[in-house]
């Protein structure tokens, strides 16, 4: 296996201002027995760098150790032209653009230059919509990553894991976000980093989202502000702990386990266990928006508290709870969200639920209907009523708007 050889590990700002090209393939290494594969995506944004830096430090000491491994460990980078100019992306978000359609479109197009028959009934030769996103860079990104994901998916010889790599424009600690999987739930916890759950719901076309809907059991990882040294830290201990917790390598083979452990758990003190994500703040490129300096991620709020500024005036919390990704960079268009903490007894009954199928009796809920066309959805009136809401993602399902009707999908449950 061959891993860049730069040396010393530059920071993230290092990164950004030094012009370093990447490579889709960070690295990989494998070991002799079969076991799980821990597929790590890092850069889906290119002012993003610790992640992929914290995935070759990783590879850099597992290539010069070379402890004995159950199963094999993949890096990829996500969007190589924004990583080397140092920007979030160059004409589309990477992490945005993975919805269902277009993935299938791209694959079939693929997989028709081949002579190859699509993967999938559903799947068509790629349309005109799909030809004019051609000249789009993060399309040939998308594209390139596709088939390395295929690939890794294709050589493994176990259970997929999936960590996606990211950072913060803001002063943040580390944490964790998944798609409300029990099997997601599960993998998170083995981590000392805070949980928030429900970004899924509020953002579209997302990586994971794409990852959970294909049946790999993923999560995402923030180790911290962009430009953050600390933040390649904490994608080190994340990896090496997720190493370690999958059973890919022994105790003592994973470098100062405990003072790993013990330092993302000492980042996040304080902090509730779960989070769950109660408001998106969406923003245009007209809009004029600028968050007030100084808010750290997870700093408490309160209801009409001013927290930025628009075209069209002051921009106020609509609700008190914690502040999570405070827009501080020029691309993007989530302002911020609102956060509320979420008692973890609640995790527990809702994996019991979820395991007896109560989710079958969802229809008997007041104000819930099936959906004509769809068996995966129900319909709900214009303004649900929030103990509804509660109820339904107690029962593994999230929050859609589609055709102006608001639809709670069930998200699959792979581990049944």
């Amino acid at each position: 296996m061959k891993v860049s050889s730069r040396a010393p590990t530059p920071s993230p700002a290092q990164a950004v201002r030094s012009g370093l090209t990447y490579q889709r393939c960070i690295g990989r290494y494998s070991g002799e027995a079969a076991g799980p594969t821990l597929l790590c995506l890092a850069g889906l944004h290119g002012n993003e760098p610790a992640g992929v830096l914290g995935l070759e430090s990783v590879l850099r000491v597992l290539d010069g150790e070379r402890p004995g491994m159950r199963g094999d460990f993949v890096g990829l980078a996500g969007n190589l032209a924004a990583l080397e100019c140092g920007r979030r992306f160059i004409d589309e978000d990477l992490n945005r653009i993975w919805q269902s359609v277009r993935v299938n479109a791209i694959l079939a197009s693929e997989r028709a230059k081949r002579g190859q028959e699509p993967f999938l009934d559903s799947e068509q030769p790629p349309g005109a919509e799909l030809l004019e996103l051609v000249g789009s860079s993060e399309y040939h990104e998308q594209r390139e990553l596709l088939i390395a994901l295929q690939q890794a998916l294709e050589a493994a010889r176990g259970t997929v894991f999936v960590l996606d790599l990211h950072t913060t424009s803001a002063e943040s600690v580390p944490f964790a976000t998944l798609g409300d999987t029990r099997a997601n739930r599960e993998f998170a916890l083995k981590l000392p980093l805070p949980i928030v759950l429900g970004l899924e719901e509020q953002i579209d076309g997302a990586m994971l989202e794409h990852l959970d809907q294909v049946g790999l059991v993923g999560i995402g990882i923030e180790g911290g502000a962009h430009e953050a040294g600390a933040s390649v830290e904490a994608h080190e201990d994340s990896l090496w702990l997720a190493l370690g917790a999958l059973g890919m390598l022994e105790p003592q083979d994973i470098p100062d386990a405990a003072g790993r452990r013990a330092r993302l758990a000492h980042a996040s003190k304080g902090l509730p266990q779960v989070l769950a994500v109660r408001y998106r703040h969406d923003i245009r490129s007209d809009d004029g928006f600028r968050m007030l300096p100084g808010f750290r991620n997870f700093e408490p709020v309160g209801g009409g508290q001013v927290i930025g500024s628009s075209s069209a005036g002051l921009v106020r919390a609509p609700e008190g709870g914690r502040i999570f990704l405070p827009l501080y960079q020029e691309q993007g268009n989530d302002g911020f969200f609102i956060v509320h903490e979420v008692n973890p007894a609640w995790l527990r009954v809702s994996a019991l639920l979820r395991g007896l199928h109560v989710d079958r009796l969802a229809p008997l809920i007041p104000g819930v209907q099936k959906h004509p066309e769809r068996t995966d959805a129900f319909v709900l009136g214009s303004r649900p009523n929030g103990v509804v809401i509660g109820l339904l993602h107690l029962l593994g399902f999230t929050k859609r708007v589609e055709r102006g009707q608001v639809l709670m999908i069930r998200r699959a449950e792979h581990d049944e």
